[in-house]
């Protein structure tokens, strides 16, 4: 399945993530799997919203593919086209998103994956303090099944991801087929 363009690293890393979330999980073959993500409207609204503007401008994107589809031979590019047409919704109709809870009450929790931050945000940059950037920063708060967290890394050339699977079982299952696709 070719892609319509090349993937950014956000929708790269998402189909990835994804793809590893639905194979180390036991979901049924007649099931979805889903990604939630957030998307940032700002740019997108008219008019426009003030650079200098310190709220949140949001919309969520719920993407499912069928748990067969992210297990297949394709399931890599299959991931990221939905991705991509997430992302492309919320850029013709930026507020298309925005009650994101109704989103979430069509969602199966139990096959959700959450994804938050972006692969653009510099937590390290943001976090040095005076003395320099951390060796190493995390999200506090990943104590959820299937939440992923995403930042650019330390030397900012790369993408640093966070997982958080309960299982144990699932998190190695997890790192196998990452190390696996990313062959």
């Amino acid at each position: 399945m070719p892609l319509p363009r090349p993937p950014s690293a956000f929708t790269a890393v998402a189909a990835l993530v994804w793809t590893c979330f639905a194979r180390c999980k036991p979901f049924s073959s007649q099931d979805d799997a889903q990604l939630f993500f957030f998307a940032d409207t700002r740019e997108r609204l008219d008019p426009p919203v003030d650079t200098g503007y310190v709220g949140a401008c949001l919309t969520g994107c719920l993407s499912k593919l069928p748990v067969p589809e992210l297990r297949g031979d394709c399931a890599l590019a299959a991931a990221a086209s939905t991705v991509q047409d997430g992302i492309n919704k919320v850029k013709k109709d930026p507020l298309v998103g925005w009650n994101f809870l109704v989103l979430l009450a069509d969602a199966s929790l139990d096959r959700v994956m959450n994804l938050s931050g972006s692969s653009g945000f510099r937590a390290y940059e943001v976090a040095d303090f005076g003395w320099g950037k951390p060796r190493r920063t995390e999200p506090i708060r990943m104590n959820h099944d299937g939440q992923v967290a995403l930042m650019r890394s330390r030397d900012g050339r790369g993408v640093q991801v966070s997982v958080s699977l309960l299982q144990p079982a699932h998190m190695d299952a997890f790192k196998s087929n990452f190390f696996e696709l990313l062959k």
